[in-house]
């Protein structure tokens, strides 16, 4: 079976390759990743993403009968019927593609009475992924193939690029479906959960718990990502008795200090943010009560420890807010932090603005600092459309409210 290798350069550069069957690093995919991906910069999970659809590219040609290599090379390029059987191969889950049965899911609809012996039931089939996975499948079919075609044949004339990347799914415009904060009463949960003195504490390890809480604070109020926060080290902080304190979060994707072979990475540009006393406190007393007292924690800088002294995983994180959904029985996930950082943000420039503080276009290039983006980031301005539409939602409600008033 085919499979994407990662591995560590002795330079501390992580880099990934994909084998075929044999174990053997197959030839034009790999030559591919080091002439397009890596020499472009690209981050080690990019590359292996566009590998591990590379790799179901190769799986998904060999279920149509199809020798890709051969055919490029005798210049027999993809038909538009082939063509068309792989984007429809494209929209199906791995699990199906590897001739696993169906995933089901059953929907009961609730009883219209008590005297209902049996509820309705529907049952979905789960075989399909979603249009944002078909619309990468589909682009790094369609660059692979591309590419392998103009390396062997520098003047041919194809459009196999062309075909499959007319082929993808419109991408989704709808911003309210894509965004995802907590509101008060979710924050206020998920801070009683973490809390270290709750009785009901998630956790049993004095450490960990207040890892946790930590951790959790990090996210609410600096608005970081999952990889920012697990490359933070204890030297990145500057902790003033008497001003601000300040917490720095650095690009470093190949430290060799780093021990995980899945390094998390800081997608985002360097910056340092200023941390308020009861963030300061709570980094003290983690640093010298409870991170000290671990087990080989002074042999690395990393701020976030594992139980047993190593940098923590991103696995490992992504386990610690599964654990708080089952306690706060809704789901709990980093990046929506960062989603409410967002909008709190909007809620506080929004009078800055009205009181003639700041300007509309100072409150987006503070967002895009704070937020690790480049100015005039479309990221940021995404997020000022979410501040925008439901502040068009209020003036809406209030116009309906002005008629309602008028006809009493």
């Amino acid at each position: 079976m085919m499979s994407v290798k990662r591995f560590v350069m002795s330079s501390g550069e992580r880099f990934a390759v994909l084998l075929n069957s044999d174990g053997v690093p197959m030839t034009y995919p790999n030559l591919y990743t080091i002439i397009h991906l890596r020499n472009r910069g690209l981050s080690i999970n990019t590359i292996t993403a566009i590998l591990e659809d590379i790799k179901l590219l190769f799986q998904l040609l060999d279920k149509l009968g199809i020798d890709l290599e051969q055919r490029i090379k005798s210049k027999d390029f993809l038909k538009l019927n082939e063509i068309e059987a792989l984007v429809n191969l494209t929209s199906f889950n791995r699990s199906r593609l590897s001739g696993a049965a169906s995933k089901t899911k059953i929907i009961s609809f609730p009883k219209s009475n008590n005297k209902e012996r049996a509820r309705a039931k529907l049952v979905v089939t789960q075989d399909y992924v979603s249009k944002q996975l078909i619309y990468r499948r589909l682009t790094n079919f369609a660059e692979y193939i591309g590419w392998f075609e103009t390396y062997l044949h520098s003047s041919a004339i194809t459009s196999t690029k062309r075909l499959l990347k007319s082929r993808r799914p419109r991408k989704s415009t709808d911003i309210q479906s894509e965004y995802k904060s907590f509101d008060s009463d979710q924050l206020h949960k998920i801070l009683k959960a973490v809390d270290p003195d709750n009785q009901n504490c998630i956790w049993t390890s004095d450490y960990i718990t207040y890892r946790n809480e930590l951790i959790t604070y990090l996210f609410l109020y600096l608005g970081c990502r999952k990889g920012e926060l697990l490359n933070l080290k204890v030297t990145d902080i500057t902790l003033s008795k008497g001003g601000t304190s300040y917490l720095t979060i650095k690009r470093n994707p190949h430290d060799g200090s780093d021990s995980r072979l899945y390094q998390p990475l800081v997608k985002t540009r360097s910056r340092s943010i200023a941390v308020n006393q009861n963030l300061k406190k709570k980094l003290e007393t983690y640093i010298l009560n409870y991170r000290s007292t671990i087990p080989n924690a002074e042999l690395t800088d990393f701020l976030i420890l594992s139980n047993k002294g190593q940098p923590l995983s991103i696995n490992a994180l992504d386990k610690i807010f599964y654990e708080i959904s089952k306690a706060v029985l809704f789901n709990v996930h980093a990046h929506a932090f960062r989603h409410t950082w967002n909008d709190k943000f909007s809620e506080k420039s929004q009078l800055l603005v009205a009181t003639g503080q700041t300007t509309e276009a100072q409150v987006e290039n503070d967002r895009a600092y704070l937020m690790g983006w480049i100015p005039n980031s479309q990221s940021a301005r995404r997020y000022s459309r979410r501040a925008e539409n439901k502040r068009a939602v209020e003036i809406c409600l209030g116009i309906q409210e002005k008629f309602e008033d008028e006809n009493e």
